[in-house]
């Protein structure tokens, strides 16, 4: 568990694996799981309003293919949305400055479709991130 600056609102923090193990008790059942929807980065979960938010980190320096993984935001938040339907889900990214430039139309996509998207080396991340977190009902 875990609260954020002076703010009384507790948190179920989960990475990885104990994301699932986390929430397997509240799984839907017949929901086939889908690829790339395994695995969070970070995730919090906050028991009192059944929300969950789903972080997915993204570090890249050098061209590739990974301007494909941010355009699939909505397929996971509706599959996390079907998996766990007493829930709310909130999926974000945080992302390398390398997206900036290399990625211009997917995060203009992002914004259309509401993903917030946070800057990894913002001087003001953490805040940005905690008062994100605290701001999901």
């Amino acid at each position: 568990e875990i609260q954020f600056n002076d703010d009384t609102t507790v948190f179920t923090a989960a990475n990885q694996a104990q994301f699932f193990n986390y929430m397997k008790p509240h799984e839907a059942e017949n929901i086939a799981p889908a690829h790339g929807c395994k695995r969070p980065d970070e995730a919090y979960i906050n028991e009192n309003t059944k929300t969950v938010i789903i972080i997915e980190k993204k570090f890249q320096q050098v061209s590739g293919s990974v301007c494909e993984k941010i355009q699939t935001a909505e397929f996971k938040k509706w599959q996390y949305s079907r998996t766990f339907p007493d829930y709310k889900i909130n999926y974000v990214y945080c992302l390398s400055e390398w997206f900036k430039l290399n990625c211009t139309s997917e995060l203009e996509y992002l914004e259309l479709i509401k993903i917030p998207v946070f800057w990894g080396n913002s001087p003001t991340y953490k805040a940005d991130m905690v008062n994100f977190i605290l701001s999901c009902k």
